[in-house]
C-alpha cells in the first residue's frame, strides 16, 4: 500500500479538489459572432484547424439528428432547447469551451443574429453572473446566417475538407458519448488507484476473479462523480435528500447509458442511522450481484453460483464510501466499525477555517471538519486495522481549506 500512500495533514496546499476559481473575464458576444460569421473560407478553415489542434471540447447546440448526420471528434451534443435543464453538464467556468450554434428554423427567431445572440446569452452569465470561458464560436454556414433552409452545412463540407478535419457520422452509443462536465479532481485521482488495488487483491485470491465494485456516494448532488464511476464499471448507490439533484443524477446516468449501474435514492442522511446506511449498501450489493448473475447466465438453475473462478468474487463485493462536500459526524464516527475488511473511505470536505475566508461558508461547527479529526476517527481503535493512505489539507482558489482523506480497512 505504500505506493499509494500520501502525506499527513498540512504536507501540501495544492489546488485541485474542486477545480479552479470562476473565470474572471467578460464574454464579448458581438466579437465572437463577428468571427463566426466571417464569410472568408480561408479564415474559417484556419479557425477550424486551430480549434481541432487545440484539443478544446466543442459544445454542439444543434438538434440530435443534425449531430448524427455530421459532427466533429471531441464534440458533445446538447440541443439548445435542452440546455436550460442541463447547465450542470457544462464544464467549470474556467475551462475553455468552443460552441457550435444551432441554425434558425423550426419556429426559432426570424432574425438569425438575434437567434445566435440568444444562444450565446446562456453562456454570458450564470446565476452568480459568472460567464463560461467560451473561446470560439462556430456557425454551420459562415456568412450565410439567414439561409436557414439550406441543406448543406458548409462547416462540415468544404471548410472541414480544406482544414483536414475529419467529419464523423452516425449515432453515438450512450456510453461512448463525450462529456463536458468533470467529476471531482480527487475522485479522478483516487478511484483508479482503488480499482487497481481491488483488482490486485482479487487476483491474488483467484487469478480470474472479477470483483464487484460498490460505491456509496453520500450526498451525490447532480451525480457527476457517480456517473463517472459507473462509466468505469462501479455499481453506485447515490444517496441525497435533494430530489432535484437526484433527478439530475438519474438523467445524467441515462444520457451516458449507465442507468443500470446507478441507483438514485431519496433519503434524509441526517435521519438514517449509520448502520442502516451500511445495511443498505450490503442489500444493494446483493441486488446488483443477482442482476449481474441473471443477465449473464452466471447462476445455475437452482440459483447457486457456478464454479467459474472468474465469478467467485462477485458475491464478495468491495465497498468504497465517498463523501465530497458532505458532512455528517454521526455517519463519519460510525463507519470505521461498520464497514467490512477491504473497504475504503474517501472523505473530501471543508475544514475549520473555511468560515473565515471571504466565501464564509460553511460556517457552522457541525458542517466543518477539525484538523486531524478524520485521522483520529479511523485510527483510534487499532484492532479495526484501518490504514490511512492520505490525510492532507489542500486549498481551493477561494481560500477555503479542504481535506483529502483516504483510508482502507485491512484484513480483507
Amino acid at each position: 500500500r505504500g505506493a499509494w500512500r500520501v502525506g499527513r495533514m498540512g504536507d501540501d496546499r495544492s489546488d485541485g479538489v474542486y477545480g479552479i476559481a470562476p473565470f474572471p473575464g467578460r464574454m464579448d458576444v458581438e466579437s465572437l459572432l463577428s468571427e463566426a460569421n466571417n464569410p472568408c473560407v480561408a479564415t474559417q478553415t484556419e479557425r477550424l484547424r486551430r480549434w481541432f489542434a487545440s484539443g478544446v471540447k466543442m459544445l454542439d447546440l444543434r438538434d440530435a439528428d443534425k449531430f448524427a448526420a455530421a459532427r466533429f471528434e471531441n464534440s458533445v451534443n446538447m440541443p439548445f432547447t435542452d440546455l436550460p435543464g442541463r447547465l450542470h453538464e457544462l464544464p467549470p467556468r474556467t475551462t475553455a469551451l468552443v460552441v457550435l450554434l444551432a441554425r434558425p428554423g423550426n419556429g426559432n427567431e426570424a432574425n438569425p443574429l438575434t437567434w445566435m445572440r440568444k444562444q450565446l446569452a446562456r453562456f454570458a452569465a450564470d446565476f452568480k453572473n459568472n460567464p463560461w470561458h467560451v473561446t470560439q464560436v462556430f456557425v454551420t454556414n459562415p456568412g450565410e446566417a439567414g439561409c436557414g433552409s439550406q441543406n448543406v452545412e458548409t462547416l462540415f463540407a468544404s471548410i472541414a475538407l480544406a482544414a483536414d478535419v475529419p467529419v464523423l457520422k452516425g449515432e453515438v452509443a450512450p456510453k461512448l458519448r463525450g462529456h463536458l462536465w468533470e467529476p471531482s479532481a480527487m475522485v479522478v485521482k483516487w478511484l483508479p488507484m482503488i480499482e487497481e488495488k481491488v483488482q490486485a487483491a482479487a487476483k491474488k485470491a483467484a487469478p480470474a476473479a472479477k470483483p464487484q465494485k460498490i460505491l456509496i456516494d453520500l450526498g451525490c448532488g447532480a451525480g457527476r462523480d457517480a456517473v463517472w464511476a459507473a462509466l468505469r464499471g462501479w455499481h453506485v448507490l447515490a444517496l441525497d435528500s435533494d430530489a432535484k439533484g437526484l433527478g439530475r443524477c438519474a438523467g445524467l446516468a441515462a444520457t451516458h447509458g449507465v442507468s443500470d449501474f446507478v441507483e438514485c435514492r431519496l433519503v434524509d442522511l441526517n435521519e438514517m442511522t449509520p448502520g442502516t446506511i451500511v445495511a443498505a449498501a450490503f442489500r444493494f450489493a446483493e441486488t446488483r450481484f443477482a442482476i449481474v448473475a441473471a443477465s449473464t447466465g452466471l447462476t445455475s438453475m437452482n440459483g447457486t453460483l457456478n464454479a467459474n473462478p472468474a465469478l467467485q468474487n462477485l458475491n464478495n463485493p468491495h465497498i468504497t464510501v465517498l463523501a465530497v462536500r458532505f458532512m455528517n459526524r454521526g455517519i463519519l464516527k460510525a463507519l470505521p466499525g461498520l464497514l467490512p475488511p477491504g473497504s475504503v473511505v474517501c472523505w473530501f470536505h471543508f475544514l475549520r477555517g473555511a468560515e473565515l475566508t471571504p466565501m464564509g461558508r460553511p460556517n457552522k461547527a457541525k458542517d466543518l471538519l477539525e484538523r486531524n479529526e478524520l485521522f483520529d476517527t479511523f485510527t483510534q481503535d487499532a484492532s479495526l486495522l484501518w490504514d490511512v493512505l492520505c490525510d492532507r489539507e489542500t486549498q481551493i482558489p477561494d481560500g477555503r481549506p479542504v481535506s483529502e482523506f483516504v483510508a482502507a480497512r485491512g484484513g480483507g
